[in-house]
């Protein structure tokens, strides 16, 4: 079923301590549904990915997949290049052979740089053609304060050249890599069995607010000097669904950590915002006149929900509106017949179809004369 989201009011939110004393480098609240900002704090400015940048390593594996160019069964041989990644890794050994699907959760889970390296080379043929890839996709997906130089993250100190990111970009990454239910999957979970020759003690997702805190579902974090302590974080509760990423951060655990300041910043949003249902798929919204029916009009009903994202206690004042269109008979079931025009405070939030709540036959010249 579509749906049709919006947003209707926004705001900022920084609590008191994080004004006086941020402990971030860059922050971004989102909600993702409605691509409304909630929070943002030096959120365009392209900093130091981290691992982050994974996250557009599986996106283009994920899209490879839903194309047919490779299966999640496809086979990845892992190079000598690959095998000696170092940092967080797998401990892949050269000639190693992986279904591409181990190689994605090694990659979304533990952060493997040594998986994420060999899924690079399975697409683009060398590490440096795959970074081509990557950012001919981040300039298609808007991502404007993007560059990439490796698929990992990973600092490069003979070039000084580390992948960087905005936080308003990476929350958009991280909401359509979420888009793939795998990776949404795989994002969630703490931990994942796995070994091989040399590794054998599994997967361990180092994202720390899975552990703690209430409705966290992923995404990606991050480390490096350069990058300080990083995530993408998201989070559901309820029908509520928020993005935030926080880069930056001083530490790892406790109040000045990235998960923290990411929590705080989620805990605020879901306590002063909520989605509240404006309109339900079926409802009826008016008429449209149809020419030369057997029916002189047809009811118009909505083509899908829709939800507003609200303050709390400040849930009215949700205005919709219909506009029909002129129609020729016959008309047919499921037909678009208008607009559906959805206000707040007198601004236009969202267009929508209408569409016909039943078919409408042409009326049969003879009763044109006759009409009983």
């Amino acid at each position: 079923m579509k749906r049709f989201v919006v947003a209707l009011l926004v705001g900022a939110m920084a609590g008191a301590a994080l004004a006086q004393d941020k402990g971030y480098t860059a922050a971004y609240v989102i909600e993702p549904t409605t691509g409304r900002v909630l929070f943002e704090d030096n959120a365009h400015t392209a900093l130091p990915t981290a691992s982050m940048a994974k996250m557009m390593t599986l996106l283009l594996a994920m899209e490879d997949v839903r194309d047919g160019r490779l299966k999640l069964d496809s086979p990845v041989t892992i190079s000598a290049r690959s095998s000696k990644m170092g940092g967080s890794q797998i401990f892949a050994k050269q000639g190693q052979v992986f279904p591409l699907q181990t190689l994605l959760a090694a990659t979304m889970i533990q952060s493997a740089n040594d998986a994420a390296q060999a899924i690079a080379e399975k697409i683009g043929g060398t590490s440096e053609a795959f970074v081509d890839l990557m950012n001919q996709r981040a300039k298609a997906l808007g991502l404007n304060q993007s560059v990439f130089y490796d698929p990992h993250g990973l600092p490069n100190p003979e070039t000084g050249r580390d992948d960087q990111m905005s936080a308003a970009d990476l929350a958009k990454l991280g909401i359509e890599l979420m888009k793939y239910p795998l990776m949404r999957e795989y994002a969630k979970m703490p931990t994942f069995a796995f070994s091989n020759a040399t590794f054998t003690s599994g997967l361990t997702n180092p994202n720390h607010l899975l552990r703690f805190y209430d409705g966290a579902y992923g995404i990606k974090t991050g480390y490096t000097r350069p990058a300080g302590f990083c995530v993408t974080a998201g989070a559901k509760r309820g029908d509520l669904d928020i993005v935030c990423v926080v880069m930056g951060a001083k530490q790892n655990k406790g109040p000045a950590s990235s998960f923290e300041i990411a929590a705080g910043l989620m805990s605020n949003a879901f306590a002063n915002y909520r989605m509240t249902p404006a309109l339900k798929k079926g409802t009826v919204v008016g008429s449209s006149t149809v020419n030369d029916g057997v029916a002189k009009s047809v009811q118009a009903v909505a083509a899908g929900d829709v939800s507003a994202l609200v303050k709390r206690g400040e849930e009215g004042g949700v205005q919709t509106s219909f506009a029909g269109v002129a129609l020729n008979a016959p008309v047919r079931k499921g037909q678009p017949v208008g607009t559906i025009v959805v206000k707040q405070g007198g601004n236009v939030i969202v267009k929508i179809p209408a569409l016909a709540a039943a078919d409408v036959a042409k009326n049969p010249g003879w009763k044109k004369f006759w009409p009983f």
